[in-house]
């Protein structure tokens, strides 16, 4: 009852603040812009030029071509605006006279929060959905290949913003305050994780200490690994084997210890 409450009330508030139709908005602009350019004369000829090597062949350099759309730069992009999107949920939620009217209902503190963050990653995972299931139906449409596995990108990227989400959530509840919630959590997704994750090709490139690299290594195993978690999904995707997990383990266990925390806070938390 309450997440369907707290369901309503996240998506009562996106389409008052005009967020679900910015959202919308961008979204429509990034199609439109994408239908162009599936429809230029030079994208058959780069199909012509696909195809040449033969049937297989062709459907390599299609599904690697689907997979560039995951690129560092649109992955980027998104997470920015999601997150930018999402950064004034828990804030406006903690306002004078909305906390009193939600504290006034017989449900535990626990469920509220619970139910906040899966309403938002819920609303998060529906605009994902439309992004992500509209392009591969652009291109397999065009080129006629229907590689079904670049659709799991969907829940691959849910659970990076669920994960990215609970720290932002844990900040917005501490600060009250969705512009340093954003800001945060933005350093954490780039520059911080991004130079974490080829922290051996940079990082360990520059110092010789065994004891800095130690905090290096200890920062990155708990803090969250989106971009190693994204490069799994392009893996997968791709059909190539993963040799380990251990960026998805650590940062769910990362998205548990936040909400622990959040739900915490909030319990002990005087409004």
């Amino acid at each position: 009852m309450i997440f369907k409450t707290l369901l309503y009330g996240t998506i009562r508030e996106a389409i008052e603040k005009k967020i679900i139709l910015a959202m919308f908005i961008l979204i429509g602009l990034i199609i439109f812009l994408f239908l162009l350019f599936i429809n230029l004369d030079t994208v058959d000829g780069i199909q012509q030029m696909f195809s040449l090597g033969g049937d297989e062949s062709y459907r390599e350099n299609i599904i690697r071509f689907t997979i560039e759309l995951l690129n560092p730069f649109i992955f980027l992009s998104v997470f920015f605006l999601l997150l930018i999107f999402s950064a004034s949920y828990i804030p406006s939620m903690l306002e004078k006279g909305s906390i009193d009217v939600l504290l006034s209902k017989p449900v535990s503190r626990s469920k509220i929060i619970i139910a906040k963050f899966l309403s938002v990653v819920f609303l998060a995972f529906i605009i994902l959905t439309f992004l992500i299931l509209l392009i591969w139906l652009m291109i397999s449409i065009k080129t006629g290949i229907w590689h079904y596995p670049f659709l799991t990108s969907i829940l691959w990227f849910t659970l990076i913003f669920a994960i990215l989400y609970s720290f932002q959530m844990l900040l917005g509840i501490i600060t009250q305050s969705s512009i340093l919630s954003l800001v945060i959590n933005l350093f954490i997704l780039f520059p911080v994780s991004g130079v974490l994750s080829l922290r051996e090709l940079t990082i360990f490139t520059l110092v010789d200490s065994g004891f800095a690299k130690f905090i290096v290594n200890f920062l990155y195993y708990i803090l969250p690994k989106a971009w190693d978690i994204r490069e799994i999904c392009v893996n997968l995707i791709l059909g190539v084997s993963v040799e380990s997990y251990q960026a998805v383990i650590t940062s769910v266990l990362f998205m548990f210890t936040m909400i622990s925390l959040s739900v915490l806070y909030f319990s002990k938390k005087d409004y």
